[in-house]
């Protein structure tokens, strides 16, 4: 039980904050995204939000 409440309001945040984007990839595209990622150092998610943020900018003329 001490485990599950650790993380309730942090849960519980991000249930308020934020919204879930899925996204369907072929294994093999995850799998090349996961390596590409990590030979530069940073994580799948990092660069989809970093993506996701130049893109709008771009758009709005930033």
């Amino acid at each position: 039980m001490e485990e599950k409440s650790k993380y309730a309001r942090q849960a519980a945040y991000n249930r308020r904050t934020y919204v879930r984007f899925p996204l369907d990839l072929k294994p093999e595209v995850l799998e090349a995204f996961k390596a590409k990622c990590e030979a530069n150092g940073t994580k799948p998610t990092t660069e989809i939000k970093r993506f996701i943020d130049e893109y709008c900018k771009e758009d709005a003329g930033e």
